[in-house]
């Protein structure tokens, strides 16, 4: 359930395209960011992604590559993977729900040894030069092998230009330029509405485009003969797809905050719009952050457990990404403001990725394991680290997260910290760029140099708050089977610290269970206590017992995995949210 902002060069204050996305997945993810040097392949190499998909040839040269990479327990993720590379080229995707072709088997199509999914954007990525290349290299892709996923909306950019491709299961995909002027903003629906196939400087299509939809039934036109009317997000797929509120809240909360104007039909919210003034980054940081109003309305101040449990929100707890790409002519200056974990809480950090170098920790393993492993992933990468120690940069901004969206009066503290960050950050990318050497190696020195010192500084920032508000007091202490039943019970003990007294805790507000980083449905329904107790420690203090069915929140775990998940509740009133490691027993 992603989402995409695209601003045309004419109205972006940078006087270059701007692209902004949110990268949001469900379950167990581990997001991780790589440098793919490019250059001379063997004679013969061939690409291989998914079991039993296709196998692709190879090129004899690559570009550099930026590979935003979703680490997922096996069989992997095909499609939540953003990119850039060494021509100046970003990649995005939102998936586009369902289709028509997607109801439709692998044989019925057609599709070649399989098609393909996740070699789609590698193969373009590394080969195309800008945008419009992109788009002649994704659809010779698609009409030679055929593509497997339901339906997905694509977004190339080059500092002059944009173009958003829709994809539907087989061979059949539209792409068209976006217009100079104008903003576009995607969710989770086909975005492709207006065609016009006689525009080919503008629009590419498969050739069979509208005879396809006419033969399935999709597509009547109003007049014999003049297809002006033709829709493609119609034409293949249902429009309960763009009711969803999943999907379609989404579109109404950015175009209010673009136009003011709230779009009420479903069916009908602009495909573009030329804003009021040229947007900035920091336009497209805000748009990425928004709530519905609705979520606003009847879930913060404590109303409810957890206020992101949605798609609803822009801004979501299952965001494991978010970047702001500034599209530059040169390629070792295109700004990629990064935002590891979910936007509410996180810092976008500005990266330039093709220097060469990212900064360090972007990554848990190496790029050839995880190539290698994409599919087949080992628990220990998807961990969040050991019991004692920091957590990975994602796993920190996650749990930082968790807590703030199961206790968002801590989000007053957190936005002015975001707020000085990045307004920071931004003055002194002025200052940097307004300086750089016209050397390519002392340019590259001082982007690496300023990026290192700024993700350093929002890391420091994250961990400060993560010790001022999300101290680990609870432990699981032991899990054993009841001589009855045999049933397993988890009995987790939260101690008193200097700052918390263990014996305010009111019992029948306890709860247990894993964060949205790991299973929505034991997020939104925890684990109660069977039973507590209080009891008095070597030291005198008094920690609280709680005893939980491992029933209830183990069959939401991964084997192998170190999960955090997160046990809440009130104390004298007071919430509290604190995160206990837990790991299924080999």
């Amino acid at each position: 359930m992603c989402t995409t902002v695209i601003v045309g060069k004419a109205v972006s204050a940078t006087g270059s395209v701007l692209v902004g996305h949110n990268e949001d997945a469900g379950g167990r993810m581990v997001p991780q960011q790589f440098f793919c040097p490019g250059g001379a392949r063997p004679v013969g190499a061939v690409l291989t992604a998914e079991p039993g998909r296709a196998v692709l040839p190879d090129v004899p040269q690559v570009l550099d590559t930026f590979w935003c990479n979703m680490m997922a327990p096996a069989p992997g993720s095909s499609f939540d993977q953003g990119m850039a590379n060494g021509a100046g080229l970003v990649l995005c995707s939102n998936g586009g729900g369902t289709s028509y072709e997607g109801e439709k088997s692998d044989e019925a199509l057609g599709l070649k040894d399989g098609g393909i999914g996740f070699l789609f954007r590698r193969t373009v990525m590394e080969r195309a030069h800008c945008a419009r290349e992109a788009v002649r290299i994704a659809a010779a892709l698609i009409d030679e092998y055929g593509y497997f996923g339901i339906a997905r909306n694509y977004t190339f950019a080059d500092a002059d230009e944009a173009w958003v491709m829709n994809v539907v299961k087989g061979r059949h995909y539209v792409a068209r330029r976006i217009p100079d002027d104008k903003v576009v903003l995607i969710s989770n629906s086909l975005s492709i509405r207006t065609v016009d196939l006689t525009d080919t400087d503008n629009t590419a299509a498969s050739p069979d485009l509208i005879e396809h939809a006419v033969k399935e039934g999709h597509y009547r036109p109003a007049r014999e003969g003049d297809f002006s009317d033709f829709d493609f997000a119609r034409a293949y797929q249902s429009d309960d797809n763009r009711r969803d509120p999943n999907k379609s809240v989404r579109m109404r909360t950015g175009w209010e905050a673009l136009t003011g104007t709230v779009y009420e039909d479903e069916l009908d919210y602009p495909e573009m719009l030329t804003p009021a003034k040229p947007m900035s980054p920091a336009d497209i940081r805000r748009i990425l952050r928004l709530s519905d109003p609705q979520s606003i309305l009847t879930r913060s101040d404590g109303r409810v457990d957890a206020f992101h449990v949605s798609a609803r929100d822009i801004c979501r707890s299952h965001t494991r990404l978010s970047w702001v790409a500034a599209l530059s002519p040169d390629p070792m200056t295109l700004t990629f403001w990064n935002c590891i974990g979910p936007t509410e809480t996180g810092v976008y950090v500005p990266w330039f990725p093709f220097t060469g170098r990212l900064p360090a920790d972007a990554a848990v393993m190496t790029l050839a394991e995880a190539r290698r492993f994409h599919f087949d992933a080992d628990p220990d990468a998807l961990s969040f680290g050991s019991a004692e120690d920091r957590p990975s940069r994602y796993a920190a901004a996650a749990v930082l997260s968790e807590v703030v969206n199961f206790d968002r009066a801590y989000l007053a503290g957190v936005r002015p910290v975001q707020a000085q960050l990045e307004a920071g950050f931004e003055a002194r990318l002025k200052t940097l760029f307004a300086r750089l050497p016209e050397e390519r190696g002392a340019r590259a020195e001082a982007l690496v140099k300023a990026m290192n010192v700024m993700q350093e500084e929002a890391d420091e920032s994250r961990n400060a708050l993560l010790d001022e508000i999300a101290p680990d007091f609870a432990r699981v202490i032991r899990r054993r089977k009841t001589s009855a039943s045999g049933e397993v019970l988890i009995e987790i003990a939260v101690e008193s610290t200097p700052d918390f007294n263990a014996a305010n805790i009111d019992p029948k507000s306890v709860c247990w269970g894993l964060g949205f980083t790991s299973s929505k449905a034991s997020a939104l329904a925890p684990a109660k206590p069977l039973d507590f107790e209080y009891r008095e420690t070597e030291e005198g203090d008094i920690e609280a017992v709680f005893t939980f069915r491992a029933a209830e929140v183990e069959p939401h775990m991964v084997k192998g995995v170190l999960h955090d998940s997160y046990l809440r509740g009130l104390a004298r009133c007071r919430r509290f949210v604190t995160t206990v490691p837990v790991k299924l027993p080999d």
